[in-house]
C-alpha cells in the first residue's frame, strides 16, 4: 500500500461508524473516483494477504473497514509499515525520507544513488530536494555540492543536532524512543536513559517525563554524532558561564558514565552542551514553592505580572491574584528564556490538543507571548506557547472553583404557599449552582437592589421598565419551563448561537486560495458592514504570525489581537476548495471578534465554538451546503 492508502486505511480503522467517499476524499485531498479506486485495491490486497479484515461498503452510508481476525490484521498493519518506512513511495515521504538521509549521513551522497535507492528519476529526485531544501533552511542548514562527490549536509553542528531532535523525534515515552534504532541500539538507549535517571535522583533534581526524554534524546544523539567525528561547537564565554553552575556537575556526571559504559569519548564542550539541556529544562527542586518564589531573580517577577496583567486586561479571567499562577510562570520562564538565548528547540507533544481543548487557556498564552517578546525580544513559537498556556488553564479551572453561584429573585402573587413551593424545586434542581436570595410579591420588586440579582423568575409577565434578566414560568414548573430555567443558569449553546452568530456574516464556497486572502475578504467585509473598525485585517494578520489559528478538521478560527469593535461576534465561511493553512488544510474558516467588554461569557462562547467545529459530521455538512438558512440550522441543531 503506498502513503495515501495507509491514510485511508488508519481512518477507516478509528471510525466506529461507515464514512462516505466524499468525506475521505476531501481527507486526502484527491477525487472520490481515486478513492473508490483506492479502496478497490486495497480491499484486494488484505484479501490477498489473508489479513483477517475486508473493507465494505454500506448502502447510503459510506465504507467501514470489517476486522474478522485482530492477530491476522495486526501482523498485517506490522508488515505494511515497515515495507513502506524502507522505500517510501508518495513524494512527501521521500522528502522525509531524504531529509533523515542527510541529517545522519557524515559524508557525501550521490545524487545517482539516491535515485536508484527510491527508484525513481534523477528529474524526480531533483524536485524532492528543492523541498528538502526548504526544510533545512529552517534550521540553518544547506546541501553543499561537490563535483563527482555529490551533496553533504553543511551547517553548525549545534543546528544539525537540533534538527534531528526536532524532525526525527515526534515521540514522547521511553518505550517508543526504544523503537528508535537507527540512532542507537535499544539497550544503550535504555542505559542512557537509566544513568541520566539516577543521576537526577541523587542530586534530587526532578524533571517531567518530557523532559527527561527529550534529555536523552539529545545524549544518544551526541553518541551518533561523536562516532562520526562531528563535534558541537561553543564559544569561549558560555564555556566560562555554564561551567559555574550545578547542572555542568550533574551533566559532567552523566556524561562520564555514559563515556565508560559506551567506550566514547566526549570533548569538555560536549559536557557544557549537555548541562545547556539541563539549565533550559524546567528543574524542579524539592523544596516548597514559597522556597522557589524567593529564588527567582526580580527582573522575571516583573516580566510574570506584566504576562499576567496582559493576560487580565484583554479576557478578563479573574486570575490577577492566582499566586500558583504567578509561580508556575516564573519557574517555566527563567529556563524558556534560556533556550531561546541559545537557540535551543522544545517540542510540546500535547499542542494540538492543547489548542482544540482549551483554546481560552491557549489564547491567554498567545497575549502572554507577546510580553515576553516586548521584554527580551524573544518571538516565542507555538510549543511555547502551549507549554504557558497550561498554567493559565489551570489558573482558570482554580478560578471556577471560587466563582459564586447565580443569584436569582422569584417574583410570585399567587402567595407564600405558590412562591415557597417554587423555591424548593428550584433548589432541588439545581442545588449549589443557585443561590435564591428570596420570592417576593410583584409591588415589592423596588425593595431589591438590582447589582444583587442576576435574573427573576416570575410568575407574571414584567413591566418593560425591568431591565434585569428574566423569565416567565408557571407555579407548577413543568418540563419546558425547566428547560427555559436551565438556559439561565447555564447559558446552553443555542442562546449562545443566536448571540454571537447571524445570517449576514456567513459566506458559502468562496473563491479563495490563501489564508492572507480569506482574512483580507472578512475583514472587509466587516468594515464594509459596520460591524468593525479599520484595522482588523492587520490585527488578524499579526494574530495570525504568532500562532497558527488552524486546528485540524479543515478548520481555521482566526481572531485579532486587538478588539476592533464593542461587539463580539463570529463571521463563517466555507471555501469552495481546501487550502494549505500553515500546514493544515482548512476549508471551514471562523473569524472570531471577542469584545473588551462583556467578557463574563467568554468561556461557554468558546467552549460552543469549539464543540460544534469539532463535529466532523457538522463540518461536513455545512461545506456541501449553498444557503446560509440551511447553515444555521445545522448548527443549532447540534
Amino acid at each position: 500500500m503506498n502513503t495515501r492508502q495507509q491514510i485511508l486505511l488508519k481512518k477507516l480503522i478509528g471510525e466506529p461508524k461507515p464514512i462516505t467517499g466524499d468525506q475521505l476524499a476531501r481527507l486526502i485531498q484527491v477525487t472520490s473516483r481515486t478513492v473508490r479506486n483506492d479502496l478497490k485495491e486495497m480491499d484486494s490486497v488484505l484479501e490477498a494477504q489473508d489479513a483477517g479484515a475486508k473493507i465494505v461498503s454500506v448502502r447510503a452510508q459510506g465504507y467501514q473497514l470489517d476486522v474478522m481476525d485482530e492477530d491476522k490484521f495486526r501482523a498485517f498493519i506490522q508488515s505494511v509499515v515497515e515495507v513502506d518506512k524502507n522505500v517510501p513511495v508518495e513524494p512527501e515521504d521521500r522528502v522525509q525520507y531524504l531529509v533523515k538521509k542527510f541529517l545522519l549521513s557524515p559524508g557525501y551522497l550521490k545524487i545517482e544513488d539516491l535515485a536508484d535507492e527510491l527508484f525513481v528519476s534523477r528529474s524526480t529526485l531533483q524536485n524532492d530536494l528543492k523541498d528538502v531544501k526548504v526544510i533545512l533552511d529552517q534550521y540553518q542548514l544547506e546541501l553543499a555540492k561537490r563535483p563527482n562527490y555529490g551533496l553533504k549536509l553543511a551547517g553548525k553542528e549545534r543546528q544539525v543536532r537540533y534538527a534531528i531532535s526536532e524532525l526525527l523525534f515526534r515521540r514522547t515515552t521511553m518505550s517508543e524512543l526504544n523503537h528508535q534504532e537507527w540512532l542507537l541500539p535499544t539497550e544503550q538507549m535504555e542505559m542512557i536513559y537509566q544513568i541520566v535517571l539516577q543521576r537526577l535522583k541523587a542530586v534530587q533534581l526532578n524533571l517531567s517525563d518530557i523532559a527527561l526524554n527529550n534529555l536523552v534524546v539529545h545524549i544518544a544523539i551526541a553518541c551518533k554524532r561523536i562516532k562520526n567525528e562531528q563535534y558541537v561547537e561553543l564559544v569561549n564565554q558560555d564555556e566560562a558561564e555554564i561551567r559555574a553552575k550545578k547542572e555542568y556537575q550533574v551533566a559532567k556526571a552523566i556524561i562520564e558514565e555514559v563515556e565508560a559504559r559506551l567506550a566514547i569519548n566526549f570533548p569538555t564542550a560536549e559536557i557544557s552542551y549537555v548541562a545547556m539541556h539541563l539549565l533550559g529544562t524546567k528543574l524542579f527542586l524539592n523544596k516548597n514553592k514559597q522556597d522557589m518564589q524567593n529564588s527567582f531573580d526580580r527582573a522575571i517577577l516583573m516580566t510574570v505580572e506584566k504576562m499576567v496583567k496582559a493576560v487580565e486586561k484583554q479576557m478578563q479571567l479573574g486570575i490577577l491574584d492566582d499566586q500558583e499562577l504567578y509561580a508556575g510562570i516564573a519557574i517555566h520562564l527563567k529556563p524558556a528564556i534560556h533556550r531561546y538565548k541559545h537557540g535551543m528547540n522544545i517540542r510540546n507533544p500535547m499542542l494540538e490538543a492543547i489548542k482544540v481543548n482549551y483554546p481560552v487557556a491557549f489564547e491567554a498564552g498567545v497575549i502572554a507571548s507577546q510580553v515576553i517578546d516586548e521584554q527580551y525580544g524573544i518571538t516565542v513559537d507555538e510549543n511555547e506557547i502551549g507549554y504557558i498556556a497550561l498554567h493559565f488553564g489551570a489558573a482558570i479551572e482554580r478560578a471556577k472553583l471560587q466563582v459564586k453561584p447565580k443569584r436569582c429573585l422569584i417574583v410570585c402573587t399567587t402567595g407564600l404557599g405558590s412562591s415557597q413551593l417554587l423555591l424548593y424545586k428550584m433548589r432541588a434542581k439545581f442545588g449549589n449552582q443557585l443561590t435564591i436570595i428570596g420570592a417576593t410579591e410583584l409591588h415589592n420588586l423596588s425593595q431589591y437592589d438590582e447589582e444583587s440579582i442576576d435574573f427573576i423568575v416570575s410568575t407574571v409577565p414584567l413591566p418593560d421598565s425591568i431591565t434585569i434578566p428574566h423569565i416567565v414560568i408557571s407555579t407548577l414548573l413543568g418540563d419546558q419551563e425547566l428547560a427555559k430555567l436551565e438556559e439561565m443558569v447555564q447559558a446552553n449553546d443555542r442562546s449562545i448561537i443566536d448571540r454571537y452568530l447571524t445570517k449576514d456574516l456567513i459566506y458559502l464556497n468562496l473563491k479563495l486560495k490563501t489564508p492572507e486572502q480569506v482574512i483580507t475578504f472578512l475583514g472587509n467585509e466587516l468594515i464594509r458592514k459596520g460591524y468593525t473598525t479599520e484595522g482588523i485585517i492587520e490585527t488578524v494578520m499579526e494574530r495570525e504570525k504568532a500562532a497558527s489559528t488552524s486546528y485540524g478538521n479543515l478548520v481555521a478560527i482566526p481572531h485579532p489581537l486587538e478588539a476592533k469593535s464593542d461587539r463580539t461576534f463570529w463571521t463563517l465561511a466555507t471555501l469552495a476548495e481546501p487550502i494549505d493553512w500553515s500546514g493544515n488544510q482548512v476549508q471551514f474558516v471562523c473569524l472570531l471578534h471577542v469584545a473588551d467588554h462583556n467578557k463574563e461569557g467568554l468561556e461557554p462562547m468558546y467552549k460552543s465554538l469549539i464543540r460544534f467545529v469539532d463535529d466532523r459530521g457538522i463540518i461536513d455538512e455545512i461545506l456541501v451546503t449553498d444557503d446560509v438558512k440551511t447553515v444555521l440550522k445545522i448548527i443549532k441543531r447540534m
